[in-house]
């Protein structure tokens, strides 16, 4: 009777932590449209070995939007950003990457060897860094107004 109470305990305790989890990821995507942005894609992604030993980070959701309206004076052109959620073991962690937050994993491209270098601006929440990124250099005004928007929506 006891091992079953507190399996029961444990199971109880692991689905309110789950429902946290996914009503945060909920409030993101809300939030996004909140601002006139739809959701093409939202992926969960494990962080590299790299990510994982230089900063410990936990896990990683990519989530890719787009306007609803068009960029004024372009009638076919649609402001569109990547939104990266990163998790870290601690907010020390998440503080060490905000302040590096060019940095790249040493295997990949050299950002100068890159056609395009995205444009990154982001913040720190807690144990949370939201980075906000394009690689269409007349988007960086809306890229900071969403990124801006996207924190104050946080407190």
């Amino acid at each position: 009777m006891r091992v079953s109470r507190l399996l029961f305990l444990i199971l109880m305790g692991l689905a309110i932590v789950g429902g946290q989890a996914a009503s945060a990821q909920d409030k993101l995507e809300e939030t996004l449209s909140s601002f006139g942005y739809v959701i093409k894609k939202s992926d969960s992604v494990d962080p590299n070995a790299w990510e994982k030993e230089r900063y410990q980070t936990l896990a990683k959701r990519v989530i890719k939007i787009r306007s609803t309206k068009a960029v004024p004076g372009w009638s076919d052109a649609f402001y569109r950003f990547t939104v990266v959620e990163e998790r870290y073991a601690d907010s020390r962690n998440a503080e060490m990457r905000l302040s590096r937050l060019l940095e790249e994993p040493p295997d990949m491209v050299r950002p100068e060897d890159q056609k395009a270098f995205p444009l990154r601006t982001g913040f720190q929440y807690g144990k949370g860094v939201y980075v906000v990124s394009t690689d269409v250099e007349m988007f960086e005004g809306e890229m900071k107004r969403i990124a801006k928007e996207l924190k104050e929506s946080f407190r």
